[in-house]
């Protein structure tokens, strides 16, 4: 993951650099002081996690959030804690109070490896290709799944059910893995026990969306995101 660092302190921007170096899977691309420059770079580039303060000069770091129209992964960083419950409702992966621990930090990007965002492209929600399919094992069987056949996948700790038109699947495997796997343009996580085909979404409304009849809970942290692409879908 491809990651910035926004903090006017120099001290805090030390400390989580030492942290990213020694985690594997993240790359630390830039750390801004001025937060400014910061907004310019992660609009323009592409950015996978943003680590952020809160209390800078120019730009607070929840207006910071706000300004931006496609958000990345963000993870809070601050010696403030009475901002966490607005944070939360802005869609940040985690609230880390300084100073911070390793654990505590590792235990924040876990979340966001798992995580699947809404891409920023214009191909999101577009048609399925009808030859994307995978064997998926099911007992000591392999069954064929067709992408566009599916209408989401709802994940436990060591096992996956996905939900086809007319049937189940039960499959090994952690739901961040399935995220990973099927197509970016039209599967995103919509709460951490869920993943959903965008192109399957028959209804919604401020907490839940329906696929194939059944009601599906949206998470307060993926709501961001998946609001700006059903807004553009809405009349």
């Amino acid at each position: 993951m491809k990651c910035v660092i926004i903090d006017d302190e120099p001290l805090a921007i030390d400390v989580l650099t030492k942290h990213l170096k020694k985690t594997q899977g993240l790359t630390l691309q830039r750390s801004f002081q001025n937060a400014f420059e910061a907004l310019y770079y992660v609009q323009t580039q592409k950015v996978d996690l943003v680590f952020l303060d809160i209390q800078m000069p120019g730009i607070k770091g929840l207006q910071f959030i706000r300004i931006l129209k496609y958000p990345p992964k963000i993870i809070i960083t601050t010696a403030y804690k009475e901002y966490a419950l607005e944070a939360l409702e802005l869609g940040v992966v985690d609230y880390l109070l300084k100073p911070i621990p390793y654990h505590r930090f590792l235990s924040a990007v876990s979340k966001a490896m798992e995580m699947k965002s809404l891409p920023k492209t214009s191909s999101l929600g577009k048609e399925i290709s009808k030859d994307k399919y995978y064997f998926c094992k099911e007992g000591p069987v392999y069954v064929k799944v067709h992408e566009r056949d599916i209408g989401y996948v709802h994940g436990n700790r060591n096992y996956c059910i996905i939900h086809l038109h007319n049937q189940k699947i039960k499959v090994k495997g952690n739901l961040g893995y399935y995220s990973s796997v099927f197509s970016e343009d039209n599967f995103a996580r919509v709460h951490k026990s869920y993943l959903v085909s965008l192109d399957r979404i028959e209804k919604y409304d401020s907490d839940s969306l329906w696929i194939n009849g059944d009601v599906i809970p949206i998470g307060r942290t993926y709501k961001t995101v998946l609001w700006d692409y059903l807004k553009e879908k809405t009349l």
